[in-house]
């Protein structure tokens, strides 16, 4: 049994429609870490990241300031591959990261790394107050390796 030309044409059309509306769907549900964390943050007058890290024992807190301007782009350029995606739970993780961004020796942004999985980004002096407190599931580009090496 042959299928008629018109019907296969409308069978290829209605799923290259299909096709090209997922992608866009799907496009529009992940945002780039500079779109979630630093949009209203002025890149150039960041001052200083500080960076807490824990594991399962609180006891091993470590602390660490970044003030070098070459370390402080550095990171930012790393967090910067990082796409996300909105999500309402974190994945649990043994390792913690809690960073604050310092802008004219004001806190401009805090996250909160969970492993590799999720991101919490909360921006200080937002206007809207539910708008605070983001929680993003890393969809990729997060490496957390030089995150790690500035604790060595």
């Amino acid at each position: 049994m042959k299928i008629p030309k018109k019907y296969a044409l409308s069978i290829i059309i209605i799923f290259v429609v299909i096709v090209v509306l997922g992608g866009i769907f799907v496009s529009k549900s992940t945002i780039s870490f500079k779109e979630a964390a630093l949009g209203q943050v002025n890149l150039k007058e960041i001052d200083t990241i500080e960076i807490i890290k824990s594991n399962d024992n609180s006891a091993n807190e470590k602390k660490i300031t970044v003030s070098n301007a070459k370390e402080i782009h550095q990171i930012i350029e790393e967090l910067s591959k990082v796409q996300l995606k909105k999500s309402d739970s974190s994945a649990p993780s043994s390792d913690l990261y809690w960073i604050t961004i310092r802008s004219k020796q004001e806190r401009s942004v805090g996250l909160t790394i969970f492993g590799e999985k999720s991101l919490a980004v909360y921006k200080y002096n937002t206007s809207v107050p539910k708008s605070n407190d983001i929680l993003y599931e890393i969809i990729s580009g997060y490496n957390g390796k030089l995150i790690e090496n500035l604790f060595k």
